[in-house]
């Protein structure tokens, strides 16, 4: 289902209301359709391309267009040299009603040349802002080397690996009510501004995601900021951690994946991937 930001509901109405006033290229738009887009990265620095951009957010020559799901074909009433700014939507902690720009893409931009009644095609080509920090990057190999960034989590090179040659997994069986994997390594993250977890997941078992923040003092405080249900096909994830980072004000943090055997169950297993911790 296509979606559209209020903005333009609102200037169709205004359209009307105006009466006798005459419309942008008497009405007659151009068309620009967006079927697909692209996430460049560096590898080393900033892993795979894996993501789940769901969404565009366009602007030409500076007025907003809104939000579109993808793919879409969607009118422009303007012409001649048109600037469009293109920036990434996705669904914060795959929740299909929170749609967000995310903040560590840089927009696409492109100018058109247009046409009014002409048809346009464009694929935008997004990559991570500069400044972007990334605490953690864990693919689970380092130039063809297995690694595992994670305590109480397995690596598997099999057919359930969608990305390179090797994930995570963490099990549970009959045995287990749960099962936690924690990142070995700790870090200082700045309160007050965006922090966000990107993973890849299938998993037979409902799990958790979340952090644990360490203090100073010696104590430990536990933050469950995903329930994820069970998918049997790899998705991508994002997960805003910044205002529970911000309340909780540890020294430290390290982050987790708690995967629950459900009652009356025999188990299963959660397989983890690509796994991006980032702020500013």
């Amino acid at each position: 289902m296509k979606y559209t930001s209020p903005f333009i509901l609102i200037a169709i109405v205004l359209s009307f209301v105006g009466g006798c006033k005459k419309m942008p290229n008497d009405g007659i738009p151009f068309y620009l359709e967006v079927d697909s887009i692209k996430l460049n990265t560096n590898l080393n620095k900033e892993g795979l391309s894996s993501h789940k951009i769901t969404d565009i957010w366009v602007e030409a020559n500076a007025a907003n267009l809104g939000a579109y799901e993808l793919p879409i074909n969607f009118p422009v009433l303007q012409e001649n040299d048109v600037r469009f700014v293109i920036s990434a939507g996705i669904e914060q902690s795959g929740q299909s009603g929170y749609r967000i720009i995310y903040p560590f893409y840089n927009p696409d931009t492109v100018t058109l040349s247009a046409v009014r009644g002409e048809k346009y095609k464009h694929i935008p080509v997004f990559t991570y802002k500069s400044n972007a920090l990334f605490s953690l990057v864990s693919g689970f190999e380092n130039n063809g080397t297995i690694s595992n960034d994670f305590t109480g989590m397995a690596v598997v090179s099999d057919t359930n690996v969608k990305y390179g040659t090797a994930c995570g997994v963490v099990s549970v069986n009959t045995v287990d009510s749960s099962k936690i994997a924690s990142s070995i390594q700790t870090w200082d993250l700045p309160e007050g501004q965006e922090i966000w977890l990107e993973f890849d997941y299938k998993s037979e078992v409902p799990f958790y995601v979340g952090f644990y923040g360490q203090f100073s003092s010696g104590g430990t405080i536990r933050d469950d900021i995903l329930f994820v249900t069970p998918k049997a096909t790899w998705n991508h994830l994002y997960v805003k951690l910044s205002e529970s980072i911000s309340s909780v004000r540890a020294d430290t943090y390290s982050i987790y994946f708690e995967a629950l055997r459900p009652y009356g169950s025999l188990g299963g297993n959660l397989y983890i991937d690509n796994v991006k911790l980032i702020h500013f």
